[in-house]
């Protein structure tokens, strides 16, 4: 005889970068139950991010923000031939409040992803997942616990 075992998720996604929150959602779109965990063990120094992955939280997304602050005072300066008033001479850069200009960016990107999860009723653990057997994910949140 066929036992039917009931599983608390059809889809399990392990990593919250691009391809995993697009597995994901995809999966969801399927009528799939579906969960992802992603964590990020905090660096010897202490930094840690969310959602996203690496593009987003420390790579390709936040490089591309600080390239593009680097070049908007030389950008405009030719803002006078296009119509814009002309540029200050003595313009001074804040570097502190650029990296919060861009954390607050990431955060923002981060906190749209945890949403778009919540609205495809996607459960989103902020835990390390490791897969113990082809029907068990074990999940350790920050503290080490199981």
């Amino acid at each position: 005889y066929l036992m039917e075992i009931e599983y608390t998720y059809d889809f399990f996604v392990i990593g919250g970068g691009s391809g995993g929150l697009a597995a994901a959602k995809e999966a969801a779109k399927h009528g799939a139950r579906v969960a992802v965990a992603d964590f990020v063990k905090p660096s010897p120094i202490g930094t840690k991010w969310g959602l996203g992955g690496t593009c987003v939280n420390v790579g390709c997304i936040p490089k591309k923000l600080f390239h593009f602050a680097s070049q908007w005072a030389e950008n405009h300066k030719s803002s006078p031939q296009y119509g814009y008033p002309t540029m200050p001479d003595n313009l001074q850069h804040n570097w502190e409040s650029m990296q919060t200009t861009v954390s607050m960016h990431i955060k923002k990107l981060n906190w749209g992803y945890k949403t778009a999860l919540a609205e495809k009723n996607i459960k989103y653990f902020n835990k390390l997942g490791k897969v113990l057997d082809k029907h068990t994910v074990e999940l350790t949140d920050k503290n080490g616990e199981k």
